[in-house]
């Protein structure tokens, strides 16, 4: 599978498409498919996985670990620590007990899922460091951040530098391009793109027709080409998720799809840019994320060994 680079990064070469987990383990029935569904992927070369303490109040964690048992040294592995453990000393909970879920004694990076204010970044960035210096994590990113908040995240001395930043990315959400992505490459920061494919929604948007139009003359399926049009930009890894075995395939083919300059151009017209820096996320207030990590403990079962709310 082809591999992306960012120049004066820490992060080594990496697939350019990869597997997200939002979704799984939340039913105990699918649990097998999609751990099948995961180990498929690595066997075509998506040995990138990212996945968070949240997702089913860690039951996506558990199916990830089940997944990596045999092939944990071929796996980079990133989960995420949800704004409500951002303190010190619950990241610490909360990355042990993903560890725990997780059947390894280290991820290979550890993101902020979303910006908080009610701790100060500079905390968590201290224990990102410290997640680093004990062997817990090798690289930290955050996710969801504007350009105005991750400035004043790379602003702070003495804190690890930023490896990742996971964003919303796709043909129906480009408005990363503006700054976040050639901030990104100018910094040696790997940008994943998480839904880029919108959960099916990219048949529903009026730039469809277009897609619809490249595919067919290529003979692969739209998905595949929105797929390929997400990673053709250096420094940028795809991370869809899909558990049909089908869907898997085709998400690994995306990856030696090259679009011509011109196929590109024809899709960036019927899926332009938005106005504004980024996409809409969720505020950055600490009774929201606590109440959104209530909701899901009470829905999926809070997973043993999993940190309390904060």
């Amino acid at each position: 599978m082809r591999e992306t680079a960012v120049a004066g990064g820490t992060l080594p070469p990496l697939p350019v498409i990869g597997q997200g987990t939002w979704g799984m383990g939340e039913r105990p029935e699918r649990r097998r498919q999609e751990v099948e569904a995961l180990r498929r992927g690595f066997a075509l070369g998506m040995r990138v996985v990212d996945t968070a303490e949240v997702y089913g109040a860690g039951g996506a964690e558990e199916v990830v670990g089940e997944a990596v048992r045999d092939c944990r040294d071929q796996v980079f592995l990133v989960t995420k620590v949800w704004p409500s453990h951002a303190a010190p000393d619950a990241v610490f909970a909360a990355v042990r007990a993903s560890l725990r879920r997780l059947g390894t004694g280290w991820v290979d990076a550890v993101l902020l899922h979303w910006p908080t204010d009610a701790v100060p970044l500079e905390a968590t960035l201290w224990a990102f460091e410290r997640l680093v210096r004990e062997g817990l994590a090798r690289h930290v990113g955050v996710s969801n951040f504007t350009p105005a908040r991750l400035g004043r995240a790379l602003a702070l001395g003495g804190v690890p530098p930023l490896a990742l930043h996971e964003v919303r990315y796709g043909l129906d959400e480009r408005r990363a391009e503006r700054a976040l992505i050639p901030e990104a490459a100018a910094h040696g920061r790997l940008i994943l793109a998480y839904s880029p494919l919108a959960h099916g929604r990219l048949r529903r948007h009026r730039g469809f027709p277009a897609l619809a139009r490249v595919a067919a003359r290529r003979g692969v399926s739209p998905e595949r080409v929105a797929l390929a049009w997400s990673v053709a930009r250096p420094g940028v890894v795809a991370i869809p998720k899909a558990v049909d075995p089908a869907h898997v395939d085709d998400n690994a083919a995306a990856a030696d799809l090259e679009l011509t300059p011109e196929e590109r151009a024809e899709l960036e017209a019927a899926f332009p840019v938005r106005p504004g820096a980024g996409p809409p996320g969720l505020p950055p207030a600490g009774w929201l994320h606590r109440l959104a990590w209530a909701y899901m403990e009470a829905r999926y079962g809070r997973r043993e060994g999993g940190p309390a709310s904060r």
